[in-house]
């Protein structure tokens, strides 16, 4: 059988398959909203809603004439990943037999390591989010080295005056400021806080939030879920999720001092995907929008590679309605 034909290994088939792989353990995600660009570079505007009142008029007077919303232009390169793995022998001699029973074991073998790639390109995703979040996304490789600054004022990226480690810290009063804020600057409703179990174990430590826990809806909170859930306004997601470094370290995405707050209704951030040329078939390419898959013959040595990428950034049109704050320091 020609390795050429087998349609598993079919850039449609492969790009298809890529919505069957889901991640719900991946939450920043769900924060951003979703774009493409045409080509490898970014453009997006970031601005301050209108937060004035409007003039009354008599009736017949003409219209207030209202300036047009003030833009700061920023462009990017995209971030590109491209990640390859090499089919062994046993797939492709699978692939080859055209038994049934081996074609199957094939397809699995093949969806497996799909999946793998796929999971590796998200995870790389989630980094960069947490990243942009955090004020600005740097990338220090050997080989590969940008870095993006998404804009976050000195004001928003503060610095609790008293450690949240401390039980005595007067950590609603931090979070009231926090809020306050995205509020004063942008208009929005802050309605979400994100940080890791360190962070939410530093919150049912204080005294003042103790206060609190001994009977009502925050003791149900904890006894149901482990930690508050909703407090001060706010919506608490604790995610301790993380990545696993070069060398060979653990690194939760939200690290153990940092509280983000944001305005979750507000349209301030979206995940950016351009386009790609990749091989479509054995001897043609075509150009493709988002996340893509393909598979290619190698010649040396000889084999079948399976590619999985995505030309992808993060940006945020609000930087306003994004509070990054270090409270441990």
């Amino acid at each position: 059988m020609d390795i050429g034909t087998v349609e598993i290994l079919d850039f449609k088939v492969l790009t298809e398959t890529l919505a069957n792989f889901k991640h719900p353990e991946l939450l920043g995600q769900s924060i951003l909203g979703r774009g493409t660009v045409e080509g490898n570079i970014a453009a997006w505007d970031v601005y301050a809603p209108s937060r004035i009142t409007g003039n009354f008029r008599v009736p017949g007077a003409a219209a207030t004439k209202v300036d047009l919303v003030k833009v700061a232009g920023r462009t990017a390169t995209l971030a590109p990943v491209l990640l390859e793995k090499t089919l062994d022998d046993m797939a492709l001699s699978w692939i080859r037999s055209g038994n049934a029973g081996a074609s199957d074991s094939a397809r699995a073998r093949i969806a497996r390591e799909e999946a793998d790639l796929d999971r590796i390109l998200e995870y790389t995703k989630e980094y960069t989010i947490w990243q942009a979040l955090s004020g600005a996304l740097a990338v220090n490789q050997a080989d590969v080295k940008f870095s993006v600054d998404y804009g976050l004022k000195t004001s928003h990226k503060p610095t609790a005056s008293v450690s949240w480690a401390t039980s005595s810290t007067d950590v609603i009063g931090d979070i009231r400021a926090w809020k306050a804020l995205i509020s004063a600057d942008c208009g929005y409703t802050p309605t979400d806080a994100y940080c890791n179990e360190t962070v939410m174990e530093c919150l049912l430590a204080n005294d003042d939030v103790a206060g609190f826990l001994g009977e009502g809806v925050l003791r149900e909170q904890v006894a149901e879920n482990g930690y508050i859930t909703r407090f001060m306004g706010l919506d608490w997601h604790v995610y301790d999720a993380g990545y696993v470094d070069a060398a060979g370290d653990f690194q939760k995405f939200i690290p153990d001092d940092r509280l983000f707050i944001v305005a979750g209704t507000a349209p301030f951030a979206s995940m950016l995907s351009g386009t790609q040329e990749i091989p479509a078939g054995f001897s043609h390419t075509r150009r493709v929008t988002g996340k893509f898959a393909y598979s290619a013959v190698e010649t040396n040595p000889p084999g079948v590679r399976l590619y999985i990428g995505e030309n992808f950034l993060p940006v945020i049109y609000i930087p306003d309605a994004v509070v990054a704050a270090d409270v441990t320091p």
